[in-house]
């Protein structure tokens, strides 16, 4: 191998060195042929804070067809990094859509991975000022088989970091691709996806010890000729991981190809069909043996039947079309002794269209229907919420547009008068295509709609209730709402619907080990469900990081995480089956932090479990003192919230 290279000063008296030990100490100060050169002046003094690198490379240069990378690193301030003690090559080519055959995808070609610790498989040559030259030990044409292509894209990844500077700095791991042709800048290159969408629901996704986390890198890795099975190709192999556990609907693919006009590739999914890619989701099906499917012994002829408008058509999760035509709004709600009055306008917001009917008159309506409840200040009055079915209700008045109904019987416990209520729809329509139809057609498929909410008081809506600690858009950056499969996906409002019937009523298996994994208060059920401890959930396997508060809580008016210690005052102790409680902090703590040793530190804080619900109400909890905001231990900074 060849040596690790860095920047030597040397200082000698030329006139009185003998030719011999000129020319050895010029060679060993690069005084041969100056390759690879240097590229470029000083930065400025070198960083000292790395919080993050930004490596940018500044050319490829080809000397008898080896290639020679010079590059820049910086800090998260445009400070050149020093003395980075090791790093890694890999260098790749793109053959075209179509090249290999007719109706194949693009494709990478791996050609090699170099790396750099104590010695190179290449040079490297760190010029001190943040300015790096690695030149690659042979030329890419033959390695790994294969031919390099003039002409063609090329890629470069560098990674570094995961390790620390001489002086004990840590290096964040950090990749970067430089994508090139011949001719200069990239025209064409292959990108059909981004970490970023990969991270809405993975935390900082990262493989092989962490060290490779931009999807540029694995694609070109895991490519035709590097992998050892054709199933470990990254399409193939990234469906294939998901087929099992996928938190939303497999049939949406914009779930993780979304729509995004910066990736060059975008929409490749639905352009570009093929029996690789698709039938590592649909593997019921053999290709060239005609099982399940017409024999195709090529992709030449997939797109003559799947063209992007239909394969969009029949992979879009949901028929959003359709279900962007119908909006139901509560206008007006308040509430008389035990009885909410509310009034509700239908219509259609494509079209900006009012419907003049009622609910029960629109055949395109499956069902439509409210869920209400009181007493958002102590998370809700009564373990269920009360419903009308709207759709199969005649409205109490009501004209061209708008119609008032009535819900009774509501708990409204005394002194809890001023309080607020949270009155939600939910309901399901029918549509053929992408247009809304009668649901007695044939045809017709039941499309769930998202639900919504409004909080009201005694005379009108307000635009606060009960305290939102998650929102659907957080629940969404994983799951497909309507989708969920629980009560026919129609109750899928995760910031306020939920917690009408799943509150503090619901009791806990006192007997169990972890009894917060036994109890469908909302909170509970959350924390435990994503955190696989249900036993009738245990194959869940929550894709991020389970102590990342900030994957689902959102921050309040203040800017700060709802996951925050102190906890509102609404939130109730854990209710076990025995009428034994125990205090909030601590039970919502517990169902994550299960030792002993956990819950005695809990117990000498004040915490009280299974107590009376005198004493588990009686706020004897000091948890805030150290793990407050902005306290020794404060609960947004011992967990990894990012």
């Amino acid at each position: 191998m060849m040596k690790l290279i860095t920047n030597l000063i040397c200082v000698f008296d030329v006139k009185n060195a003998a030719a011999l030990i000129l020319a050895v100490l010029l060679t060993a100060c690069g005084g041969d042929d100056g390759e690879p050169g240097n590229p470029g002046e000083p930065g400025g003094p070198p960083a000292t804070d790395i919080s993050s690198l930004n490596v940018e490379v500044d050319e490829v240069i080809f000397t008898h067809g080896v290639a020679t990378v010079n590059y820049s690193v910086n800090n998260q301030d445009d400070e050149p990094v020093v003395g980075i003690p090791s790093s890694t090559y890999i260098a790749a080519q793109l053959l075209p859509q179509g090249f290999t055959n007719a109706g194949n995808t693009s494709q990478w070609q791996y050609f090699t991975s170099e790396s750099c610790t104590s010695s190179c498989t290449g040079e490297l040559v760190d010029h001190k000022n943040g300015k790096y030259s690695y030149t690659f030990s042979a030329a890419f044409d033959g390695m790994n088989e294969m031919s390099y292509m003039p002409g063609a894209t090329q890629r470069i990844v560098i990674k570094i970091g995961g390790d620390s500077l001489p002086d004990g700095t840590a290096l964040p791991t950090t990749n970067q691709n430089f994508d090139w042709q011949d001719s200069g800048e990239v025209a064409y290159t292959r990108n059909l996806i981004s970490m970023e969408t990969c991270n809405t629901c993975h935390n900082d996704l990262a493989f092989h010890g962490s060290k490779y986390n931009e999807i540029e890198t694995c694609v070109t890795c895991h490519s035709e000729g590097k992998v050892s099975s054709n199933d470990h190709i990254f399409p193939q192999m990234i469906h294939g991981k998901h087929l099992t556990g996928f938190p939303g609907s497999l049939a949406d693919c914009q779930t993780c190809h979304v729509n995004d006009e910066t990736l060059t590739e975008n929409m490749n999914w639905a352009r570009v069909p093929g029996m690789e890619a698709c039938g590592s989701c649909h593997t019921d099906i053999n290709f060239p043996a005609g099982e399940g499917h017409p024999a195709q012994v090529d992709n030449s002829n997939c797109v003559a039947c799947h063209n992007p408008d239909w394969t969009m058509s029949v992979h879009d999760g949901g028929n959003d079309e359709a279900l962007a035509q119908f909006n139901a709004q509560i206008t007006t709600a308040s509430l008389s002794g035990t009885t909410v009055t509310f009034s509700i306008k239908l219509s259609n917001p494509e079209s900006g269209e009012v419907y003049t009917d009622s609910a029960d008159k629109l055949n395109f309506i499956s069902r439509l229907g409210v869920e209400t409840n009181w007493g958002t200040s102590f998370d809700y009055s009564s373990n269920s919420a009360k419903r009308l079915t709207i759709s199969s209700e005649t409205p109490d008045s009501g004209a061209d547009g708008i119609y008032t109904y009535q819900v009774t019987g509501l708990t409204i416990p005394t002194g809890s008068e001023t309080d607020r209520g949270a009155i939600v729809v939910k309901g399901s329509i029918c549509a053929n295509g992408n247009q809304l139809a009668d649901c007695e057609m044939e045809t017709s498929t039941v499309l769930v709609l998202q639900a919504s909410h409004q909080f009201f008081d005694a005379t009108n809506i307000t635009a606060t209730g009960r305290r939102v600690v998650v929102t659907n858009e957080t629940c969404s950056t994983c799951h497909v709402l309507t989708q969920l499969k629980k009560h026919s996906g129609e109750r899928n409002d995760a910031e306020a619907q939920c917690q009408l019937c799943h509150n503090n009523f619901k009791t806990a298996d006192e007997t169990a080990q972890n009894p917060q994994a036994t109890s469908s208060d909302y909170k509970h059920l959350a924390h435990t469900l994503h955190a696989g401890m249900r036993s009738n959930y245990a194959d869940i396997k929550y894709p991020g990081d389970i102590g990342n508060c900030a994957q689902c809580h959102i921050e309040d008016e203040n800017g700060v995480l709802s996951a925050a210690l102190p906890l509102d005052s609404a939130v109730q102790p854990l209710m076990l089956n025995d009428g034994s409680f125990t205090s909030p902090t601590a039970a919502i703590c517990s169902a994550c932090h299960t030792s002993d040793s956990a819950k005695n530190h809990m117990t000498q804080q004040g915490a009280v479990f299974m107590g009376t619900e005198e004493d588990a109400t009686s706020g004897t909890e000091s948890c805030a003192t150290c793990h407050g905001q902005g306290a020794t231990a404060d609960v947004l900074t011992v967990h990894p919230i990012k």
